[in-house]
This record gives C-alpha cells, structure tokens and sequence, in this order.
C-alpha cells in the first residue's frame, strides 16, 4: 500500500505553519521540511516498533505548555448535591455519591460540568482543586472541548490513572498532582478528552480502521497493545501537535512520528484542521 501522500500532505502543511519565520529560524524550517519530505518518499516498514512507549509519560515532548491560549472564563458554584462518582480504584463504592458540583463556562460557548470528592471537605478546597483542572479543559481544541460534558475528581490516588468513557472523564487528585510535576496534565486532559469526545464516533470508524491499515504500525507501544481503545486517543496527540505547534517536536523524531502514522495524521486533520482556529465559538450548553 502507498503511504507516500498523506506524508507528502503532511510535509506542505507542516511547512506552510513554519514558513513565516525568517533568517537561520527559516533556513531551519525549510531544512526540516525537506527532509521530512525526502522521509515521505521512504515509506517506514510495517514491521518497525513503535517510536516510543506511551504519548503522555512516555516522552519528553511540552505538548502543550501553560502558555497556550486558554479560554476558560469562570467557575460557577452549583453547591453540594449527587452525582455518578465512577472510580476504578473502588469497585465496591456507590456509583451516586454526594459532591461538590460546579460548572466550568469557557469564552467559545462551551460548558463542562465538575463533580468533586466530597472528601475536600467544604466547598472553597472542592473550588481550588477544581481550578486546577479548568485551565487544562481551557486550553484544549473546541472540537475536543465540545464533546466534553462531566469531570469527576477524586481524593487521593496518586498511582490511579485517569480514565474516560462517552462525554466523562474521570481524573485522581494525587495523580494529577504528579502529572503537574513533570509537565504532563495537559497532555493526560488532552488524551482523556480524546476518549471523551471521539472515541464513540471515530475509534471503530471504517475510516479509522482504514488509515491504521494503510499506516501498518503504531506510534506507541500503548496503541499497539489496545488499537481499539487507545490507538486514536494516542496518535492524536502527536497529530495535533505536529499540525499545530511542529517547532514543539524535534526535526528526527517528528521524521519517525510521520513515517509510523501518516494516514492518522491526515485523519485528525480533518478534525482539527491546520488552516483553521481551534478555538471557535458554538452554542452554549443549556
């Protein structure tokens, strides 16, 4: 199968991000962009391992930085009441539980309801620990936001890892502070929303499956193991950061991310669009 096009698109785009620098900046870009482009007409064997372990602790990249625009706006007080408290670490835990609730309202007309542990205690530290969350909701695509409708945040659990199903993502306080330290929030709300948003209607897509087919290998070990379940939240990370913020990867790897995925990389384009806003203003949520 010939997966020299969407590479080749790859390059143009990539390249027409970077185009605007000027001096040894530009002299660099255009360096990357033919090289990338000599890479594209060397398609990676089906049989080559994938690049890196996972996308989110398993590399070194800022994905996204706090300097990226962030459009929340305010949190509302909604005060105590029930809500779905899913947790994977209790199997054994009332699924309705009382907590904290609020609702997160961001600039481009999109809301994301908060349900924290009532185990913060009183209303004002459920407040703070949800402000650290709003942030990472903010900075993420519309597209992605938009499908976004609940948060739940539980105490404790340093090594539980977040998880995600239809419209929820479900994060562990302690862990998130951990992810803090080295930089990797951002990128675990990004991967989560991905499940959130996109899974139910891309992950099993005959689009979908068709550019995994036609890439023939994965970007991590972590898709790899799971292609049904974590293939798209994983590759889409690496595509929208080399079709939005490229200068954030270096040149040799963004070479291996393109060769192992070129076909995903054109599928989340058409998601994310490169020559458009990822901020955009919708209807707000009633």
């Amino acid at each position: 199968m010939d997966r020299r096009l969407p590479l080749f698109h790859l390059v143009a785009m990539s390249f027409a991000v970077i185009a605007g620098r000027s001096g040894a900046s530009l002299g660099r870009a255009r360096s990357a962009a033919l090289l990338l482009l000599l890479l594209a007409l060397t398609p990676a064997s089906a049989g080559d391992r994938p690049p890196y372990p996972s996308s989110v602790v398993g590399t070194d990249f800022d994905f996204i930085t706090e300097s990226d625009p962030d459009t929340f706006v305010r949190l509302e007080d909604k005060g105590q009441g029930p809500a779905e408290m899913h947790d994977k670490s209790d199997r054994t835990a009332l699924l309705v539980q009382q907590a904290f609730l609020f609702v997160a309202h961001f600039s481009d007309g999109t809301r994301v309801n908060l349900a924290i542990d009532a185990d913060f205690d009183t209303q004002d530290s459920a407040r703070k620990e949800a402000l650290r969350y709003t942030p990472r909701l903010g900075k993420l695509p519309t597209a992605l936001r938009q499908g976004v409708d609940r948060v739940v945040v539980h105490k404790g659990g340093e090594n539980v890892t977040a998880f995600s199903d239809v419209g929820l993502i479900v994060l562990y306080a302690d862990n998130a502070t951990k992810r803090i330290g080295t930089h990797d929030l951002e990128e675990t709300v990004f991967h989560e929303s991905v499940h959130a948003a996109w899974d139910k209607a891309h992950a099993t897509s005959a689009e979908w499956k068709s550019a995994q087919e036609n890439d023939g290998r994965f970007v991590t070990d972590y898709a790899r193991k799971n292609p049904k379940g974590e293939d798209l939240a994983e590759s889409a990370l690496f595509a929208y950061t080399l079709l939005h913020h490229p200068n954030r990867i270096p040149t040799e790897e963004a070479v291996k991310i393109a060769r192992a995925i070129p076909n995903r990389i054109a599928f989340v384009a058409k998601l994310l669009p490169k020559d458009k806003p990822l901020h955009f203003v919708v209807d707000a949520k009633r």
